[in-house]
């Protein structure tokens, strides 16, 4: 039930992320494998038919289809100049894989349906090559793909996503453990020895890496679609915070407005309201004379020293005092003093001016969050008090 809420939570993503539809694939084989591995299925699908195991065959054809996709997820990530060429690789080799295994399944005797195919064939010539070819096949795809994963997982932006990686990783080499520790144990009976684990616990131990590898990879699958969540909460509670200076400034600027539309993302709408707040900054520093951006620095330390705040803060205030004062002269028409003083330029740290489209530098900035911490200390610091009381008083002093 866990594999069938995975697919179907990943379906939209998939319908829309060509690239995301391979992992899609994967949970979808994996849960349709499961699923008619229950003896319910096994009746309603399989019974009528009469082949005994069939339902086998078609669980290990799906395990093949499903490790295949999980290969051309990671390779679609970490490799994506070569995706086209392993994907028509990844088909044949699946292709073949599934004949070998079609034609050991008819050759190996069935008399009877079991409940283990592995356990039912040890030692069987037929029964043994076709559990082999399809542990071989597994054992190949999850190695190449831990190792892609975890190859991958080291240059991954956000720990989100680095997590995710890693523990898909984790996952498919728990995989290919359970693989080769199944191979290990078929070889050793089909040689007429016995494994020094026992057919009991070597069950047990085989459960246990194959349950393992599985909710590794749902894990794996979860941490950074939970990040996303987290970011996207994150970007909302940010953009209310910055909101009040947003209107603001762009009472006294509102040519800084932008029109393209930013769509419902609330990173492109945060982004967009930084690029209007930094250039409704760049436009008021000119009604800010060298006098006032000493004195609000002034001020700034002499506040920072006395509350014990850092230097963040300190900056934060320093500019939000200014501000104030340069807003308010604004909207009563003062006159402007002309460009900031050289060597005094305002820095649009979001990497875009005035009138440039939010939605274009929006996934190239360098340090988006940074800058998103920057503009809410300077909107908090706006709305402090200390600033209201700062600007009163500039603005008893500075003639119009």
């Amino acid at each position: 039930m866990t594999l069938w809420v995975v697919a179907i939570w990943r379906l939209p993503a998939a319908v829309r992320i060509p690239r995301q539809r391979p992992l899609w694939a994967a949970f979808a084989s994996i849960a349709l494998a499961c699923s008619i591995g229950s003896p319910p299925a096994q009746r309603l699908l399989f019974e009528p038919i009469g082949v005994n195991n069939l339902a086998t065959l078609c669980k290990h054809g799906l395990g093949i289809g499903g490790s295949s996709a999980v290969l051309l997820f990671v390779i679609t990530m970490a490799r994506p100049d070569g995706v086209d060429a392993w994907k028509r690789r990844l088909l044949f080799a699946a292709a073949g894989g599934t004949v070998l295994l079609t034609t050991f399944f008819f050759l190996t005797p069935r008399p009877s349906e079991v409940d283990n195919f592995f356990e039912a064939n040890l030692g069987n010539l037929y029964g043994t090559l076709y559990c082999l070819v399809f542990l071989g096949y597994l054992t190949a795809a999850m190695s190449v793909s831990s190792r892609l994963f975890w190859s991958y997982a080291r240059r991954a932006a956000g720990a989100p996503l680095r997590a995710g990686l890693a523990l898909l990783g984790a996952g498919t080499a728990f995989g290919a453990l359970y693989t080769t520790w199944r191979t290990a144990h078929m070889l050793t009976r089909l040689a007429g020895g016995e494994f020094p684990a026992g057919d009991a616990t070597t069950q047990l131990v085989a459960d246990l890496l194959e349950f393992t590898g599985i909710a590794l990879i749902l894990l794996g699958n979860t941490v950074p679609a939970l990040g996303v969540q987290w970011r996207s909460l994150t970007h909302r509670r940010a953009l209310r915070r910055v909101e009040p200076l947003w209107a603001a400034l762009i009472e006294a600027v509102p040519g800084v407005v932008l029109t393209e539309p930013t769509g419902r993302g609330p990173r492109l709408r945060l982004h967009r309201r930084l690029i209007e707040i930094w250039d409704a900054v760049l436009v008021l520093r000119a009604y800010a004379p060298a006098e006032l951006v000493a004195a609000a620095r002034a001020e700034a330390d002499a506040t920072a020293r006395a509350a014990g705040e850092e230097d963040g803060v300190r900056e934060a205030f320093a500019e939000a005092f200014w501000l104030r004062v340069a807003r308010q002269d604004c909207l009563r028409g003062a006159d402007h003093h002309g460009p900031p003083p050289d060597g005094e330029p305002h820095r649009n740290d979001t990497g875009a001016g005035a009138g440039a489209g939010a939605g274009a530098g929006a996934e190239a900035d360098v340090d988006f969050d940074a800058e998103v911490r920057k503009v809410v200390a300077l909107a908090t610091a706006y709305a402090d008090p200390r600033t209201a009381r700062f600007a009163a008083t500039r603005n008893t002093e500075l003639p119009v």
